[in-house]
């Protein structure tokens, strides 16, 4: 296990990998459980709490997770339902954790997403249509709608490149730390910076992208 100790990386990519599983293992069941209880409850007739529970569902994203977009699926024909049966509240309601639950879970790579959008557009209709204020009266409908949209456009979620970048500052700020505290002194306590500068480079580049991303995500 000589090899081992002499490549504290491949420890430390073991323990990231392991990490990474036990999370996604997690975060699967739990939304796969957050769904069976929504249906569960939408069959008994209790749509406040199965929305409440569809939301969670949704929330659990992962790659090749498929419970959150079954989830939102579920939400989209409950919102339609609910403002069939003209409870309009509770419709947005549904729209708007649809809305809510795909910003929270975008990544680095997220494009447009689909159901979000028309979510966006549900909720401007209604509002338009069932929600005006006393400055909309004599607004037109299209118009007022096409402002709310936009309103709701205007992510004040956090923007998915630097909240990636902080995450990855952060990692490399820590590890790079650690691979410095484990290689770059001899038995003596002195510092060797020939085996020192590339760990603490790194840290300090970490902790440059994880200010960064703090200031802007």
């Amino acid at each position: 296990m000589m090899w081992l100790r002499e490549r504290p990386w491949i420890i430390a990519a073991l323990v990231v990998v392991i990490l990474v599983l036990v999370v996604g293992v997690r975060t699967v069941a739990e939304s796969r459980s957050e769904l069976v209880t929504a249906d569960a409850y939408e069959q008994d007739g209790e749509v406040m709490r199965a929305l409440e529970h569809y939301r969670r569902a949704m929330r659990g994203a992962f790659p090749l997770n498929s419970y959150p977009a079954r989830a939102a699926t579920s939400l989209r024909n409950l919102a339609k339902d609910l403002e069939d049966e003209g409870r309009i509240d509770d419709a947005l309601l549904a729209w708007r954790s649809i809305a809510g639950s795909s910003a929270a879970t975008r990544f680095l790579y997220s494009t447009t997403n689909p159901m979000r959008e028309e979510a966006h557009d549900q909720i401007a209709r209604l509002i338009a249509a069932h929600q005006r204020t006393g400055i909309d009266v004599g607004a037109d409908a299209e118009e007022l709608a096409a402002e709310h949209r936009a309103l709701l456009r205007e992510s004040a979620s956090p923007h998915p490149f630097w909240g990636t970048l902080l995450l990855i500052g952060f990692a490399a700020w820590i590890g790079g730390l650690v691979v410095t505290a484990s290689r770059g002194f001899d038995a003596t306590g002195r510092l060797q910076w020939a085996t020192a500068w590339a760990p603490l480079s790194g840290a300090l580049a970490g902790f440059v992208a994880f200010v960064l991303g703090m200031l802007f995500a």
